[in-house]
């Protein structure tokens, strides 16, 4: 069959499949060639779709993923501040990306592209405008504002009473550090970050002390040492406290912090306790037993304060922060504080009566005669409130013009003091005045004996006279108590041994000379004789 212009339908058919064949190979390739120059379909970078752009639409596109990004800084005060990227012209770098992505296309495989999509993930770098991002740092607010407040460091503040030496803490501040902010910034926009915290990025300046830091805390503490000490003296009734108000006074803080002491004021201090409870050379009132109340200004009796040595202790507990109650260095205690310091256990000495009295705790537990020291003005016992200095057992006693024996010595004035006197038979009275002693209170063997078994080193002795107290009386000491001193010097003697060769000599002979000394009477009642002569023959055998 054959058209009516002669061409069979069969030619016609190929040639129109051959035509549209033409058509479709000319738009494959025609389309081909667009895609040399632009992005295939279905092609995203990350999620913006770049989709049929060229290489100047491929760059706007990746940039327009900048169109909504902005940074906020939160300030200190949980302010916040906004930098859009536009502020610093804030852009990615793509360079030659859209080129190389587009000459890396097969543009002949356009057409899969059409139903498979095609996702880049690349990351670019980033580029800002320096100006431009100085100019907006410097317009911020918590930058550009008047109301700056500086960071101050942490201090130790002066002492105050009650509280020491505190730690003042550091003030924060919120005055920026650019340099540190405009780092923080930078790095938060080429990250894309959405905000950042200025005070976690240390965009402020700090102050170079804290509270918290080892070198104040430990110097705090170093001071507070100083000043916790609590030293606390009783005097009787009276309390003094050493703390924190007066060692800060004594108190010398270097630059550098460390302290000194000044002992000066140390001892000023001290001296002011001397000056008021020393109670040594000063006036005192005393009741006699005999009612009558006198006033007596002699004697060494006391309290006395070594205040050199109490200085220099006082110093070394406050150099320790030491915390105690303290009784200060003496040279000399007293019974107890007060104007009565004799307190109520004391001997009491009337030398006009030549009559003594003992009291242990305030009842009196021995009353005796005596013979004071002869009534001239070189052998005169003198009155005044004085202290046993010591107690001494066979003693031996030398001046000018003696030398004696006695068994129970107790001094109380330099060279006077108690002792028996077993050359005396007679007590009393005026026996002193013509017979007395070189100022020693003589006593009966047996009252001497008592008398050193109550007192002690320290015990008051209160010697006075009182007019209208004069007495005739006296107080016989009869023989066998004369005796009764050899026969304890005999009991004594101890054991005849070469190492006590030198004091054994002069023990034998003192009571050898003691015993001859007595009366024929008196040696009946020395009963322990043979002791003696025992203990001489042994000595000469260690010769």
């Amino acid at each position: 069959m054959k058209a009516k212009d002669g061409m069979s339908v069969g030619k016609k058919l190929v040639i129109t499949a051959a035509a549209i064949v033409v058509v479709l190979l000319a738009a494959y390739f025609i389309v081909a060639i667009y895609f040399n120059s632009h992005v295939f379909p279905n092609t995203y970078i990350q999620e913006v779709s770049i989709s049929g752009e060229s290489q100047a639409g491929i760059e706007k596109k990746i940039n327009s993923m900048l169109d909504d990004y902005s940074l906020v800084l939160i300030t200190r005060e949980d302010e916040t501040e906004v930098i859009d990227c536009a502020d610093v012209k804030l852009a990615f770098v793509t360079e030659d990306y859209g080129e190389k992505l587009i000459a890396a296309q097969n543009i002949l495989e356009w057409p899969k592209h059409l139903f498979e999509k095609t996702v880049f993930t690349s990351k670019f770098d980033m580029q800002y405008d320096e100006q431009m991002l100085d100019d907006v740092i410097g317009s911020l607010e918590c930058v550009s504002s008047t109301d700056v407040v500086q960071p101050e460091d942490a201090y130790i503040a002066d002492y105050v009473s009650g509280e020491g030496f505190k730690i003042l803490p550091e003030v924060p501040g919120n005055t920026i550090d650019r340099d540190a902010l405009k780092g923080a910034v930078i790095d938060a926009l080429l990250s894309m970050d959405d905000e950042i915290d200025l005070d976690e990025e240390g965009c402020y300046v700090e102050p170079g002390v804290y509270s918290t830091d080892e070198d104040i805390t430990e110097q705090a503490e170093y001071l507070n040492r100083f000043t916790d000490t609590r030293i606390v003296y009783t005097f009787g009734d009276d309390e003094v406290v050493v703390d924190g108000d007066v060692v800060y006074e004594w108190m010398n803080i270097s630059k550098k912090g460390k302290v000194t002491i000044d002992t000066d004021k140390v001892r000023a201090f001290v001296d002011s306790l001397g000056s008021k409870y020393d109670t040594i050379f000063r006036t005192r009132k005393f009741v006699t037993t005999y009612g009558k109340e006198i006033t007596l200004s002699e004697g060494d009796y006391g309290w006395w304060m070594n205040r050199a040595a109490e200085t220099e202790e006082l110093v070394k507990l406050v150099k320790k922060g030491k915390q105690e109650n303290r009784k200060p260095v003496y040279y000399q205690e007293a019974s107890q504080y007060g104007a009565n310091d004799y307190g109520n256990t004391y001997v009491e000495i009337n030398l006009t009566a030549q009559h003594l009295y003992v009291y242990k705790d305030g009842s009196m537990v021995l009353e005796s005669d005596f013979v004071s020291g002869k009534d001239t003005p070189d052998r005169r016992t003198p009155s005044g409130v004085y202290g046993i200095t010591y107690k001494e057992r066979d003693a031996t006693l030398v001046g000018e013009d003696y030398e004696t024996p006695v068994s129970y010595w107790m001094p109380f004035n330099k060279h006077i003091g108690m002792h028996d006197a077993i050359w005396r038979n007679r007590f009393g009275a005026n026996l002193y005045k013509a017979g007395g002693s070189h100022g020693c209170i003589n006593l009966p063997f047996y009252v001497a004996e008592k008398i050193y078994n109550i007192v002690e080193k320290g015990t008051p002795v209160i010697c006075y006279e009182l007019a209208g107290t004069e007495s005739t009386s006296t107080t016989a000491q009869g023989d066998k108590e004369i005796a009764q001193f050899v026969v304890d010097a005999i009991d004594r003697i101890g054991n005849v041994v070469q190492s006590r060769k030198n004091a054994l000599e002069k023990t034998l002979k003192r009571i050898r000379d003691s015993y001859n000394g007595l009366t024929s009477n008196q040696k009946k009642y020395v009963t322990n004789l043979n002791k003696l002569e025992k203990a001489e023959k042994e000595f000469k055998e260690l010769q």
